[in-house]
């Protein structure tokens, strides 16, 4: 049960957040505060619950979507890496910190569209993703001991993000996703999953609001970045010690 509140108080302080995205003027300022935050939330957590404590990594890809790429997934895909820290409430919820690498490129040249051959607008950037998500399995995920856990379940996950390109302009974003977790056997959980950041920029590639559509139309005049990748991850610690002897588990 006090796993449970502490994980509604985690989700009532992501949508806290989320509502004052627009009033933060100082973005360097809430990028180090989210650094500060991840930092301090993945030493808590690792010192305090190291039985509920996984660390991993990520490999995939990473693409655009905006004024230059309107509706082709994976197109001009780069490479993408990074960290990832979770923390298992339980078998059904997890928050999860991450830090990923990746660039982000486009060029018009490679669509048919007339006006954008004309245009000629192209862009190549590297990125720094940030994220903390929330996680929820749809069916309860394996854990040893406990009976009516699965293997290989799907889930979902949203929360809040910072995307930091090194030449074109950073913003927050909310990350959402889906994918399939499957426990490899022992402590380590490979992870497939397809996400998306929807930014509050339309500036990523150099094109702000290229055809004077409505600025403040946040939810379709905006440029998104999508991760696709997988993640392994380890548990720092085991939830509980197999007895040989009588073949099952105990604590």
């Amino acid at each position: 049960m006090g796993e449970y509140i502490l994980f509604q108080q985690g989700i009532k302080a992501i949508c806290k957040a989320l509502k004052s995205i627009l009033q933060v003027k100082n973005k360097l300022v809430f990028m180090r505060r989210l650094i500060f935050g991840i930092l301090f939330f993945v030493v808590c957590n690792s010192a305090f619950s190291q039985t509920k404590a996984e660390l991993g990594f990520y490999g995939g890809a990473a693409y655009y979507m905006g004024d230059i790429n309107h509706t082709y997934h994976f197109y001009s895909s780069s490479v993408a890496i990074g960290g990832i820290y979770r923390y298992n409430f339980n078998p059904r919820y997890s928050l999860r910190a991450s830090m990923l690498f990746s660039g982000l490129k486009g060029e018009d040249k490679d669509f048919k569209n007339q006006y954008q051959r004309n245009r000629g607008a192209s862009f190549d950037t590297d990125v720094v993703d940030l994220s903390l998500q929330a996680e929820f399995n749809f069916q309860p995920f394996w854990s040893p001991g406990k009976s009516r856990t699965k293997k290989l379940v799907p889930y979902v996950t949203a929360g809040i993000g910072y995307i930091a390109p090194s030449s074109t302009e950073s913003s927050f974003t909310i990350p959402m996703g889906a994918g399939f977790k499957y426990n490899l056997g022992g402590r380590w959980t490979a992870a497939l999953e397809w996400s998306f950041r929807k930014t509050f920029t339309d500036n990523l590639d150099h094109l702000d609001d290229p055809h004077s559509l409505n600025k403040s139309n946040l939810m379709h005049n905006n440029d998104w970045a999508s991760f696709f990748g997988i993640m392994f991850s380890y548990k720092l610690f085991p939830d509980n010690e197999e007895c040989h002897s009588y073949g099952r588990f105990v604590k």
